[in-house]
């Protein structure tokens, strides 16, 4: 039996790398308590933030540059899902 205090925002964030074909390949999986994407109710706002948190984990893995579509999971509702063409930051 699980106990809830309060409220989750438990989110699975895939994301995939698509290749030169158009084939998404799931190249990593994170999985975060955050509730970012509930402060505004717009699309806009989803995809900007989904962005913002994928920019950070991204530079934090380090990924290779590269497309990816990143899909915001809470259970089993899709939240968002954005793509991204991902150039690291020169370090």
């Amino acid at each position: 039996m699980r106990t809830v205090l309060g409220m989750e925002y438990v989110h699975s964030i895939q994301y995939h790398r698509r290749s030169r074909n158009g084939r998404l390949t799931l190249a990593y999986v994170e999985t975060v308590e955050d509730h970012g994407w509930y402060i505004r109710k717009e699309a806009d706002w989803r995809s900007r933030y989904t962005l913002a948190c994928a920019t950070e984990y991204l530079a934090r893995v380090p990924a290779a540059a590269g497309t990816f579509a990143i899909t915001v999971w809470r259970d089993s509702i899709r939240v968002c899902t954005v793509g991204v063409d991902w150039n690291p930051p020169k370090r």
